[in-house]
């Protein structure tokens, strides 16, 4: 899972992330060169770059739909077969050797819902949207497949 995390790191760290006023340049946000100081409340580095690879348009708001895009590209990613199941052998691969095994195959309806009752109950002030500091709080897409019970 850590190697996962660290190339979605990477990927992300392409990608600039900019908060700007309406009169003011862009200011480009990268956590890993140290000047994301707006996604500090989103929690360490690997927090900030995956808020900041969530965040498509750059205003500094996870809505919904950036939340839900993001989890069902790594959703793809890990369905190999792309059935619309995660299978317990497609998880261990990519989660790795040393991840815990999943008890039992995710549907993409299930994935959705738990997805869904994840960012709602993120979402602390019912906008529609996950600031940095509420992002902090939420579980990621990558780890919804650990939560499902």
């Amino acid at each position: 899972m850590i190697r996962k995390l660290l190339g979605f790191s990477i990927l992300a760290a392409t990608f600039a992330v900019g908060a700007h006023a309406a009169d003011a340049p862009v200011k480009y946000v990268d956590p890993l060169a140290g000047n994301g100081i707006a996604l500090v409340p989103a929690g360490d580095t690997v927090s900030q770059i995956a808020f900041a690879y969530a965040d498509r348009d750059a205003d500094l708001y996870v809505s919904w739909e950036e939340y839900r895009n993001r989890a069902m590209r790594l959703f793809a990613n890990i369905d190999t077969n792309g059935d619309g199941v995660m299978e317990i052998s497609e998880l261990a691969t990519f989660a790795g050797p040393d991840a815990k095994p999943a008890p039992f195959d995710i549907s993409i309806a299930t994935y959705n819902a738990v997805l869904r009752k994840y960012f709602d109950d993120a979402d602390k002030n019912k906008d529609g949207a996950l600031t940095p500091a509420e992002w902090h709080d939420v579980v990621r897409p990558s780890n919804i497949a650990n939560q499902i019970r």
